[in-house]
């Protein structure tokens, strides 16, 4: 199983893949937490690029994106889903989708690029507003270039226009922790069951 959690940041998907991963493994079932852009080396020149590092056009960080992801496809993403383990993505390239239409790239483009890799069974993005975003990611150390509210406003609508994507859940993570995460497992299970 492959499940994508997703939103801009702040919004509480690495706390909610932990939670998943302890659920998972709870009920003894072998489970990864994969994130993106990678410590590969594409995702390495990414996040020189999306900490303002390093010059780059939209084109480019795209380009990488996909580079990254397929690199990240073939060595661990596929490996793990043929081992029959649960595959928890914190950002995949429905976050791509978000961040690069929300800089002017036709989201349709982005979805065609990404075919290579693996369809999540659930895509799970955690929406919340912009502001309040900004103030969760004051007290984190690394404010990349995209961490401004206007922009970052700009993600959450292109996140929200994917509303009527068949795998797409749309969760409000303005409440606490405990409260988003039953919904995240009523969702997930209801996807397992199917």
């Amino acid at each position: 199983m492959l499940i994508n959690l997703e939103g801009i940041d702040g919004c509480g998907k690495s706390t909610q893949s932990k939670f998943l991963m302890k659920k998972f493994e709870e009920n003894n079932e072998k489970t990864i937490i994969l994130k993106e852009p990678t410590n590969g080396k594409y995702g390495k020149k990414l996040w020189e690029m999306l900490s303002g590092k390093r010059e780059a056009t939209t084109e480019q960080i795209l380009d990488l994106f996909v580079m990254d992801r397929k690199e990240h496809v073939k060595d661990k993403i596929n490996p793990a889903l043929k081992k029959g383990e649960i595959v928890l993505m914190d950002r995949y390239y429905y976050s791509t989708m978000a961040y690069q239409a929300a800089a002017g790239i036709d989201v349709n483009r982005i979805r065609k690029d990404n075919e290579f890799a693996p369809k999540p069974d659930i895509v799970l993005i955690f929406d919340l507003p912009a502001d309040l975003a900004m103030k969760r990611v004051m007290g984190h150390s690394v404010a990349d270039v995209f961490e401004k509210e206007e922009h970052l406003e700009k993600v959450r609508e292109a996140y929200l226009n994917l509303k009527d994507d068949p795998l797409v859940r749309i969760i409000d993570s303005t409440r606490n922790p405990e409260e988003i995460f039953e919904e995240v497992w009523k969702l997930v299970s209801e996807v397992r069951n199917e």
